[in-house]
C-alpha cells in the first residue's frame, strides 16, 4: 500500500476513502454531504482529490489480497490501525471521525461494517464514543 505523508490530506482522505467503500457502494449523496459538511476546508482535500484517493486506495487494496468482490471494501482492523496511524493531529482525527460518521448517515442505508468500521477507527485513536445521530422511519432526522 502507498505511503502517505502524516497528517496529510492524502493520508486523512484515505481514511475517508475505506469509510466510503465500506459499504461496497459510493454514493453522490455522501459526496454531496462531505461538501457540506466543510470537507474541503477541514481536510485540504476537494472532491476530485478524494476520488483520486478512493480509486488509488481500491487499487492498493486490490492488488495486495485485502479486497474481494465477496467482501465489498471491508479492511481488516490491523490495516485500519495502519492507516490510522498516519493521522496524529488530534483535531485533523476528529474532523475525519466526524466526517466519517456523517457520510455513513448519508444515505440511510446502515450496515455492520460500517458501524464497525467507525468503532475500530475510534478505539485505534481512542475517542470517546459519541451519540450517533438516528434516523426515524420518515426519514428525518431525531437527536
Amino acid at each position: 500500500m502507498r505511503h502517505y505523508q502524516c497528517n496529510s490530506p492524502e493520508a486523512a482522505g484515505r481514511i475517508l476513502a475505506a469509510c466510503l467503500l465500506i459499504d461496497g457502494h459510493l454514493s453522490l449523496t455522501e459526496l454531496d454531504t462531505l461538501d457540506r459538511c466543510g470537507m474541503e476546508r477541514r481536510l485540504q482535500l476537494d472532491r476530485h482529490r478524494l476520488l483520486s484517493i478512493v480509486q488509488t486506495l481500491y487499487e492498493d487494496l486490490t492488488r495486495s489480497g485485502y479486497l474481494n468482490w465477496n467482501d465489498a471494501c471491508q479492511v481488516d482492523p490491523a490495516t485500519l490501525a495502519w492507516l490510522a496511524a498516519d493521522v496524529q493531529d488530534r483535531q485533523l482525527r476528529r474532523d475525519i471521525m466526524e466526517l466519517c460518521s456523517e457520510a455513513v448517515m448519508a444515505d440511510q442505508r446502515h450496515c455492520y461494517r460500517e458501524a464497525e468500521f467507525l468503532r475500530l477507527l475510534r478505539d485505534a485513536w481512542q475517542l470517546a464514543a459519541r451519540p450517533v445521530r438516528q434516523v426515524s422511519l420518515a426519514g428525518t432526522s431525531a437527536s
